[in-house]
């Protein structure tokens, strides 16, 4: 399809349930603004209003263009032409543009920069919008928001390291003490883990995991221990308002489970926290569920407690700079495969300290330096 054709390929289906995942500034152009402007463009701002917060790819023949703030935003992120389109309101419209067939090059360069892209897909075939009017605009819908931590395209993935979505909660044990709960999933792979700390030891998990995005309830952002550990973590924080329903009802929903027996022992702060984290992969997929593990609990007293400030003096998996080359684990990463190098980060990260677990650990090591016939042969198998 030609770019000049790019009108006649407009879509607009039923506008996604507003849901406030995000704080930022207000979005420039409102719903009433829409009302002088052309069917495509009133198309457009309708849909740019309940994303007020991320970049809005929106589908236009062989390109996803970007329009107003959003393409001012965009074009000097990623070096590309800024251009103009029309006029709305007496103005001009900034508008850049990215082909489709690219657009994952882009994606990973304004992810890396820390913004969020809406992907506003075409819905219907223009053949069928023309019958509603030669001047029908094509329905179009997010298909997805893409954030550093629902990252899906290998791609956009590093191989060697696990992509992170941390989810925070809190919620009161047995004693009556308040626990903090922290869900870990990666949806590129699947994995899901859980575990319930004290404060003092939020900041020392959450630097284990080194995640690439924070989930965290606006109310429990406000805490004061929380705040603090929030600022000295280098991964994009996402606050989110209320989440309907109860923990355990939305977890359950989202395994298909009438109730959580079928999880295993979960803690209440552990299934608070994997609550949290379904519900925003639920609107970041706009409905379309990854598949995922159920959630394993993590039991942090087999491990090594690491404040935040100690892990990166030591410099364990990454630089104090924030470098994988320099670090312990790339001194001694010799791993045949890329998950054998997010195995060997993991434990890196994760020092045992339940001696029955390392002796295991190092009876397996002492086989394979034995056994060299077979370490090759499994080396190579695995290549």
């Amino acid at each position: 399809m030609r770019r000049t054709d790019r009108d006649q390929a407009a879509f607009v289906g039923d506008r996604p349930a507003k849901h406030q995942l995000y704080r930022g500034a207000p979005v420039e152009e409102s719903k009433d603004s829409a009302k002088a402007a052309s069917p495509m463009m009133a198309q457009y701002l309708a849909i740019k209003a309940d994303h007020p917060d991320a970049l809005l790819f929106y589908r236009m023949g062989d390109f996803y263009e970007l329009f107003f703030a959003d393409a001012a935003v965009a074009a000097k992120a990623l070096n590309i032409a800024l251009t103009r389109r029309g006029r709305h309101e007496d103005a001009d419209i900034p508008m850049c543009g990215v082909p489709v067939e690219r657009h994952e090059d882009y994606l990973h360069r304004l992810i890396g920069a820390g913004h969020r892209v809406a992907i506003c897909e075409q819905t219907e075939d223009p053949a069928e919008a023309r019958k509603r009017g030669s001047k029908s605009v094509v329905r179009r819908a997010v298909v997805r928001l893409v954030t550093p931590g629902t990252l899906t395209e290998d791609s956009l993935l590093e191989a060697t390291s696990a992509n992170w979505l941390t989810a925070l909660a809190r919620a009161k044990d047995g004693d009556g003490k308040w626990l903090y709960g922290v869900a870990a999933l990666d949806i590129s792979t699947g994995t899901f883990e859980v575990c319930d700390v004290a404060g003092a030891a939020l900041g020392g998990e959450i630097g284990r995991l080194a995640p690439r995005e924070i989930i965290v309830p606006d109310a429990l952002a406000a805490l004061p221990e929380v705040a603090r550990v929030l600022d000295d973590v280098a991964a994009p924080v996402t606050r989110i308002g209320r989440e309907p329903g109860s923990p355990e009802h939305r977890l359950a929903d989202w395994f298909g489970l009438a109730t959580l027996d079928g999880l295993g022992p979960l803690s209440p702060a552990e299934t608070a926290a994997a609550a949290t984290a379904v519900f925003y992969l639920d609107r970041t997929q706009c409905g379309a569920r990854p598949r995922l593990a159920p959630p394993t609990p993590k039991r942090c007293s087999r491990t090594m407690e690491i404040a935040l400030a100690t892990r990166a003096n030591l410099e364990l998996t990454a630089t104090i700079g924030g470098r994988r080359e320099g670090s312990l684990l790339h001194a001694v990463d010799r791993c045949a495969t890329a998950a054998g190098s997010r195995l060997l980060a993991a434990n890196l990260a994760s020092p045992l300290i339940d001696r029955d677990a390392i002796e295991a650990r190092l009876d397996a090591v002492a086989f394979f330096v034995a056994e060299t016939a077979t370490r090759d042969a499994a080396r190579t198998a695995l290549r």
